[in-house]
């Protein structure tokens, strides 16, 4: 048995004891603050290993070194990639750009043509409508959500074989659209970007932490974790002309959708069709 899955199950009996203590309360129904806000689940305080170990297959460098971070107080994230119905509800009151969906459909599909400056506006625009803080996740904070506790390549476990199981991914439905790409060996339908909440959840109760959207975190660009923080917080020093998106989009293939994989920092102006982001709401 290979370290890191021990260290996995004694973070497991730690998150369970989180959860037993984590009791917040949300203004509205569904764990919402506002009937346009976002639904979120509350991950609990815990330890767990970030990155990947060199023996991890595709693992890149900028995934090491592995190294514990610890939350010590739970904290509330996004059950699923920000959507545009939610988007909308923040351009209607004037607080954001209207963005558009590439012909592709709106209401619960995930936003996307959202730059970093943009999905930060969105979060200062929810703080100060709910009375609440909210804002983009830490790296360490998204990892840890997205991997609902699991030490494998993927939250399912060691093959990608599933993925259409757990996630809107490059697939066998793109193939003759883009016959030249490495896509994975199954099929979910979609060929572009899915209504949030399509497929199944990771063991903390999150959708679509592979696939579906890139989604932008907090942190400026650092070529390692040596020297990353340990509790959680953003890494904010660094290359910060480039930020950092997590998870996999539509179109990616196996090894770009693993728990583990870092885009190796992105222009924080870009828009695309593969970029969305989810939210953080801090817990007293």
């Amino acid at each position: 048995m290979r370290i890191e899955r021990k260290l996995g199950l004694g973070c497991l009996l730690l998150l369970a004891a989180g959860m037993a203590n984590a009791a917040p309360t949300f203004k509205g129904k569904d764990n919402k603050d506002c009937p346009d806000c976002p639904e979120l689940v509350v991950v609990p305080a815990g330890k767990f290993l970030m990155g990947s170990p060199s023996t991890e297959p595709d693992h890149n460098d900028n995934e090491s070194p592995q190294h514990a971070v610890t939350f010590a107080k739970p904290f509330a994230i996004g059950k699923y990639e920000v959507t545009f119905d939610e988007w909308d509800a923040c351009v209607a009151d004037k607080a954001c750009e209207a963005v558009g969906d590439d012909d592709w459909g709106r209401g619960r599909r995930p936003v996307i043509n959202v730059n970093f400056e943009m999905a930060v506006g969105y979060t200062r625009w929810l703080s100060k409508k709910t009375g609440q803080t909210y804002r983009l996740p830490s790296e360490a904070e998204w990892e840890y959500a997205a991997r609902g506790g699991s030490t494998t390549p993927w939250f399912w476990g060691d093959s990608s074989a599933k993925a259409c199981e757990f996630g809107n991914v490059g697939d066998q439905s793109l193939k003759t659209e883009h016959p030249d790409w490495t896509l994975h060996a199954c099929t979910d339908g979609v060929t572009k970007t899915a209504p949030v909440g399509s497929f199944k959840p990771n063991k903390f109760g999150l959708y679509d932490t592979a696939g579906n959207v890139w989604e932008w975190v907090q942190d400026c660009f650092n070529e390692t974790y040596k020297g990353a923080p340990t509790d959680g917080s953003a890494w904010e020093t660094g290359d910060c002309v480039r930020r950092l998106d997590r998870g996999g989009g539509w179109y990616n293939k196996p090894s770009a959708i693993r728990s583990a994989l870092r885009w190796a920092g992105d222009d924080p102006k870009r828009q695309n069709n593969t970029l969305g982001f989810r939210v953080v709401r801090t817990l007293p």
